[in-house]
Parts: structure tokens; sequence; C-alpha cells
């Protein structure tokens, strides 16, 4: 179970992407190869069966019993022999946050259907914790000279506290030729005491980083398991520290995992990841409807300072107040997690179902099924369903191959760059939850940079804003009641959505091979010569959950364009029940 297996993948993968991806420039992708090296462990032995009888009644408090078994079987468990904690059919209710903080511990129960743990108190706590709360940080290392980008080593001043299979971050100080800030000052190291982001940063903010771990050192010489996402500039001096380094006495966790099982109540997020590599959350059903599952308060999943996580097959919907500011998201790849993949999920009827705060790249979020995405109080506004930045700065993630009413990225909190949405379909209007307002398929607001479409399927065919057709391009105040293909430059670093940038967004837009149902065409950008796009952008062939489901789900040049997602398929079963 460690990253050695999956680093000859790497390099395969790697070969077979750059051959397949001359479509599109080289200086706006990066390698994606996301989520565990080999997979998702199938872990069988078990540890502890909780007694469903004595504490899955639904009115015993579990929190305890289901906290000394998670202690036990990290006491027990083993690199080779990683432990199960089961917990059989019934209702658990907690009043604590359930603490999944040891190596190699899974926390399993007998499906979503039948296994249920609801968090039952007013504090203003997560219900499930994975990794470690609250470490304290080691201090940080200089890195010497300038890291390009791509890199797969790199030197610091002092590898003495580093050892093979750490993951720390590297971050560096703003820099003001393309990042902007606006007021997002979290989630990210900056001029604080020392807090949950990592050591402070007297000299400033540090939006810009990722996770990296550790193959092999000597002398001071990093050599990096995968590529730096971004350059690292010496200018701005760049900086290590660790985060998920699973030693004694650091800051991190490995190898967690969270299966099968019903899960309701948080009032401070439901799942809360911090400091974790190689974590997974697998057939999970985040339920926060006050109706019936206890309701919820912040983020469904928050990944923070998480390196090569799954998330697959899990059902997340609603909250106790369908409002922005935080209060009612769904899956946040937040805080410079990196090379986390988030893969056939239903995710709907929240404010932002899916978004990016201050990512670290190498993220993967495809075939997902992402729907209705609106502010309960704003009965006309259509959110962002996959939202590429709702804080500053994410950068070099892909969005392939979702089904969601819109796609790409807010600049409310500052910028983004470097995002790609390649073979979605943006049909531009929810499906339950109908708006009239900023109908777009595709956004990009205000000063975000180098965002890249590609093969998607935009806008759905006879949509209309009252008797209105949509337009293919709004960049100007004049089109903003109108349903779009593309908006571009709007709601600038947080001012009025009629606030627009200076040009940015435009001029750094790339759209290739995108179909849409404005041109009825496949619209190509005439600077490409190359119209080959590749079936994906990380996968080296068909996907097998896809089953015998249409693959790739989006192609423009295709009848069928789309197909139907097997996630979808899933939530209209669930619908027919």
């Amino acid at each position: 179970m460690g990253v050695s297996g999956g680093h000859l993948r790497h390099l395969v993968l790697v070969v077979a992407l750059c051959v397949a991806c001359q479509a599109l420039p080289a200086d706006r992708l990066t390698t994606w190869d996301p989520g565990i090296p080999g997979g998702i462990p199938r872990v069988t032995t078990l540890h502890a069966t909780l007694d469903a009888a004595r504490y899955g009644n639904g009115t015993t408090d579990a929190t305890a019993a289901i906290n000394a078994a998670i202690q036990a079987a990290g006491d027990a468990a083993r690199a080779n022999r990683p432990l199960v904690v089961y917990l059989p059919a019934g209702t658990y209710r907690i009043t604590g946050s359930l603490d999944l903080n040891r190596n190699h511990v899974v926390l399993r129960g007998a499906g979503a259907r039948l296994t249920r743990i609801r968090y039952d108190s007013a504090e203003q706590n997560f219900a499930v914790g994975m990794g470690l709360f609250w470490p304290d940080y080691a201090p940080p290392v200089d890195v010497v000279g300038s890291v390009p980008k791509g890199a797969r080593s790199l030197t610091v001043a002092d590898a003495a506290g580093i050892e093979p299979g750490d993951v720390l971050q590297i971050d560096q100080l703003d820099d003001p030729g393309y990042v902007k800030i606006g007021d997002w000052i979290y989630g990210k190291r900056g001029p604080r005491e020392a807090d949950a982001n990592g050591p402070s940063s007297p000299e400033g903010y540090r939006s810009v980083g990722q996770q990296i771990a550790v193959a092999s050192k000597q002398g001071n010489t990093l050599t990096l398991v995968g590529p730096t996402h971004i350059a690292f500039d010496q200018r701005f001096r760049p900086q290590v520290f660790h985060t998920a380094t699973a030693r004694a006495d650091h800051s991190g966790r490995q190898w967690i995992g969270l299966e099968d099982l019903w899960l309701g109540g948080g009032r401070n997020n439901n799942i809360q990841v911090l400091n974790l590599a190689y974590g997974w959350i697998r057939g999970v059903e985040c339920d926060g409807d006050p109706a019936t599952g206890g309701g919820l308060d912040g983020d469904h999943i928050n990944l923070f300072h998480a390196y090569r996580c799954e998330i697959r097959q899990c059902y997340v919907h609603h909250a106790r107040t369908i409002v922005p500011g935080g209060g009612a998201y769904g899956i946040d790849i937040a805080n410079q997690s990196s090379d986390n993949l988030v893969e056939d999920n239903i995710v709907r009827y929240l404010n932002k179902p899916i978004l990016t705060v201050a990512s670290g790249g190498g993220n993967v979020v495809a075939y997902n099924y992402v729907d209705d995405a609106f502010i309960a109080t704003h009965e006309s506004w259509q959110e962002n369903a996959i939202d590429g930045c709702h804080g500053s700065f994410s950068h070099h993630d892909l969005f392939e191959g979702n089904d969601t009413p819109n796609i790409g990225s807010d600049s409310t909190h500052g910028n983004c760059g470097w995002q790609t949405f390649f073979r979605n379909h943006a049909s531009g209007m929810n499906t339950a939850v109908p708006r009239s307002a900023c109908i777009r398929a595709a956004g990009v607001d205000g000063y975000n940079r180098e965002h890249t479409f590609a093969g998607n399927v935009l806008l759905r065919p006879g949509l209309r804003i009252g008797e209105r057709p949509p337009v293919y391009l709004s960049t100007t105040t004049d089109t903003f009641d109108l349903a779009a293909v593309f908006r571009v430059g709007a709601a600038s670093l947080g001012g009025e959505y009629h606030d627009l940038d200076d040009g940015t967004a435009l001029r750094l837009l790339l759209a290739h091979g995108n179909f849409d149902y404005v041109t009825n065409s496949v619209v190509w950008d005439p600077r490409l010569a190359d119209h080959d796009l590749p079936a994906s952008l990380y996968l080296r062939a068909r996907p097998a959950f896809f089953g015998a489901e249409l693959w790739p789900y989006a192609d423009p040049a295709r009848e069928p364009k789309v197909g139907v997602l097997p996630a979808r398929r899933r939530f209209e079963a669930m619908a027919r029940r």
C-alpha cells in the first residue's frame, strides 16, 4: 500500500497522455494522475464489529464506542495489514466528532441504506474527521532557487527533517503578476499566528501551492513522486513544510477510509479531511436535508491539505439552508489539496455542489452528476454547479465528463488560473430548481486566467430566457440578461456582477472543439490546427464503471453527443424508489 506501486503506472500514463494531448497547448496542461496509486485498496480484515443492538438503536450515544474501536484498530494496524471497524445495519447516534485519525484504519458500514450515523448535537463540530486535528506544524524550510512547472526534484536549504514517504506543501509568496487575492486571506499561509493552514508567513500571503510527496533524497535534493503543477519562482521565496507526513510526531495521516454508510447532521461540515494522504470516501450518502438527515451547516466534504485522496460513488445533497458563504457546499477541494480524484458521484441541491478554494493542482473532478445549484433566498439566480475557483489561487485542475448545468470559475474571492474543462455536458440550467438569471453553460469571471474549454457540449436545445434566445458570447452588460454559451469577465473580484475586468479573462480564454446549441456547430480555435481530441486527459482506457454506457460521455462529433453517466442512472433509480 505504499506509493511505489503507482510509480510505474504514473510513468506509463505520462507517455500515453503526452502523445494524446497534442491538440491542446502544453503550457495549459499538467500531468493528471490523480488518486490512490493502484486505486482504493480492498481491505478485508475486521478488527471490531460494534454491537448494533446496543449502539445502533438510534438512541444510545455511540460516539465513545466508535472512537475507542478506531483507536484500538490503529494500535493493531500495520501497512501490510490495514483493519476495518465495522458498523452493522442500524442508526448510530453521535454527539461529538468521530476521529478517523489512525493510519490504515477503515470505518465501514453495511451500506448507505442500512448503516446510518447521525450527528445529534448543537455543538459546531463536524460529524467525521479524517486525518489529524489540529496539529502543530514544523517550521518551513526554504527552497533553493526556482522550481519550474513539471519538475520532479527540488533542493531545500536543509533536508535533515525530511524523509522518503513524507508529504509536504510547497508554496510561495504571491506573485502580483498573476495572483489577485481580493478579500480571500483564508485557506493559505499568511502573516498570522500559526493556524490550521500551516506555519505563519510573516512576509505575506501564499495563495499558490501544492502538496508533494518525497520519493527519495540525496543530501538536500528531494526527488518527488509526481511533478510540480505550477512554477515556483525564487523571487517569491518558495518554502516547504510537512502536512500529510505520517511519521511519529508529525502533522499528518495516511491510508484512512470511510465506506458504505449514511451520514447526516454535521454542524460544521459532515466530513472534514485534514492533512491526509491516500485516503478515501466511497459509497457514502451525505444527507443534509433537515427532514431526513438532521441537516448540514458548512461543507459536506472538505479536503484540506489532502494528497491523492479519492471520493467515489457518493451521494451528497441538501443542507439546512441553501445559502452562500460556506453554509451549503458539497465537495470542496481546498487549502492547496493536490492530485485528488472526485469521480462518479451524485452532488445536488446545494449552493455550490462542487468547488475549489485555493486548490493545489492535479485534482480531477470527473464523471459526476452535479445539479440544482441555487440560493434559497434568490429566486432567479443560477449558481455555479461546478466552480473551479471560490478562493484564490486555484490552479491546474481538470474537470472532465461531468453532467451539470454549468462549468467555470468565479472570482468572488480572488482569481485562479490554468483550469481545464474537457468533454463535459453543461446544459445551462438546473433541472429541479430552474432559474432565470445568470444562465450560462460556461462562465469565466473577471481576472481568471488561462481557462481552457475543449470537447464540451454546451447549453441544451431550445433554451430560452422568456422568449429571448441565448447568445454565444456575453462580455458586456447588454447581454447579461440573456442565456449564454460563454459568459466571460463579469463579477470581478467581489464586485457587483455587472463589474467587468480589463479583458484578461477573455484574452486568455481558449475554446477548442466545443459544440453549442447557439451556433449548432463545433467551434474550433483557428490558431490550433490539431482537431484530434483524446478520449480523456487522465484515463488510459474506458473506465470499468461505465459498463455499457457511451464513452466518452460527451463527444461533439458523435450522435448522440452525450450519453448517460452511471451516476445519473443511479440517481434516477433512487428517484423511482
